[in-house]
């Protein structure tokens, strides 16, 4: 019995009668466990995935009639609408009967469902308020100082103290960022003096961290699992971000790719190895359960953590593609099985998961102009004509409108698509321009990103 078979069964088994609803942002990203007898529906924020019906998906933005940017947009700003009203109402009625919810994240409204259905749906995963904290990345990052793990020297710094910040500038360009963010939002670089005050992002916590801008560094991302008895991991990727052709965000998340990753050495996998245990056996202390991620920067040779993700990640589908053909459980049945109780599978070094990974990488389009409706098939078309192409989905709907920063289209690719996790390797570069430059009202204009983020100051 492969490994995957064992742990379908063990989660069919505990979940018994129930069925098994997704709370996501994407509807697609279920396809990683379509074979899980169990899976009965989807709620999510964008998407349109349905198996043939089989799958029945609610996607907010067809009742909204607008796809919004997922880094940028939160459901609690919008309760008070009727789309809202609407997507409440129906998850509410799916899940009146015997089931289980499995969020993409914990979040205050999926909470406030679950409690108002707690005699009859199942909750696998954590209670908002307690997944929260560890989204605060200076609380996270002040303890994860004491456990001695290598990470990006930030500095705290309040809004009244700037000039702190100006006199790191006299060393070269900075970064500031906010405690709450993800996807690449909430990231500026300063390497202007005078920039400084126009560039600082005021939140009512009135403080911003900051660190030195380090030049020629490779992101790396992971996930694990805690089990109640262990913690275990699946493929790092090297992350793709800033891509001028897939984003307007200098930091913007756009995809990953597996296959690079294996090219890291030896030393820094076993380093990343040590620190994603460390980190794993801290959440467990705060009764963390169930599936995270781990952000890195590897710079002159070091691993340096930067960000814990608690809750499942961008990589996730493509990570657990990778897991199922190999026969091998994935991120998604790591995490179900260990909120239904499992004990932790043995552990495989990371050097070993690595290295036995196939080439692998997906990408993730955003819309770069105005709020507009979209025609994305030419787009696809193009991208499915490729060698190397998988799939292509999350495609942005025709009749309605994409806001700026929205998934136009994420596709997926035998084979890698970056060198250094900044630039965009062919034949995809010149698919998504050819698009852009008759997408895009007038001339379409790139930045090379991997000079942004690697020009030597």
């Amino acid at each position: 019995m492969t490994e995957r078979r064992a742990i379908l069964d063990f989660i069919s088994r505990r979940l018994g009668g129930r069925e098994l609803i997704w709370g996501g942002l994407r509807s697609d990203d279920i396809e990683a466990i379509s074979d899980l007898e169990q899976l009965a529906g989807s709620f999510s924020i964008v998407g349109g995935h349905d198996r043939g019906g089989a799958v029945p998906s609610v996607d907010f933005e067809d009742l909204s009639g607008v796809r919004p940017d997922l880094d940028a947009w939160d459901i609690e700003d919008h309760l008070d609408t009727p789309a809202a009203h609407e997507f409440r109402e129906a998850i509410l009625t799916r899940l009146a009967g015997h089931t289980a919810l499995l969020p993409y994240r914990p979040s205050r409204f999926l909470s406030s469902l679950l409690f108002a259905r707690k005699d009859r749906c199942l909750d696998l995963g954590l209670f908002s308020a307690h997944q929260a904290m560890f989204d605060h990345k200076p609380w996270v990052e002040t303890n994860v100082a004491a456990l001695g793990i290598p990470q990006v020297p930030w500095a705290y710094i309040a809004d009244e103290e700037q000039l702190t910040a100006r006199r790191m500038l006299s060393e070269g360009a900075i970064m500031l960022r906010v405690s709450r963010s993800s996807g690449g939002a909430g990231l500026v670089r300063v390497d202007n003096p005078d920039r400084l005050a126009e560039s600082w992002p005021h939140r009512a916590e009135a403080f911003v961290s900051v660190t030195p801008f380090l030049d020629q560094a490779i992101p790396i991302n992971i996930a694990a699992t805690v089990w109640h008895d262990g913690v275990t991991m699946r493929h790092p990727s090297v992350q793709l971000i800033g891509i001028a052709e897939c984003t307007t965000r200098p930091f913007g998340y756009c995809g990953n790719d597996f296959g690079l990753a294996a090219e890291l050495d030896r030393s820094t996998l076993d380093s990343i190895e040590a620190s994603v245990l460390a980190l794993g056996r801290w959440l467990r202390r705060y009764d963390y359960l169930g599936t995270f991620g781990v952000d890195f920067l590897v710079h002159q040779g070091k691993a340096l953590f930067t960000e814990i993700n608690p809750r499942f990640q961008g990589s996730t589908h493509a990570s657990s593609q990778l897991s199922g053909e190999a026969g091998e459980s994935c991120v998604i049945l790591d995490h179900l099985a260990a909120m239904l109780g499992r004990d932790a599978p043995p552990p495989r070094p990371l050097c070993e998961v690595a290295r036995g990974a196939p080439d692998l990488a997906h990408l993730v389009v955003h819309w770069a102009g105005a709020p507009a409706c979209i025609d994305a098939a030419p787009l696809v078309e193009s991208l499915g004509l490729q060698r190397a192409h998988c799939r292509t989905d999350v495609v942005a709907k025709p009749a309605m409108i994409t806001e700026t920063g929205g998934v136009v289209a994420r596709v997926t690719a035998r084979g890698r698509m970056t060198a250094s996790g900044f630039d965009l390797q062919e034949p995809w570069r010149s698919v998504l321009r050819r698009w852009m430059g008759a997408t895009m009202p007038g001339p379409a204009q790139f930045t090379d990103s991997s000079r942004i983020h690697h020009a030597a100051r």
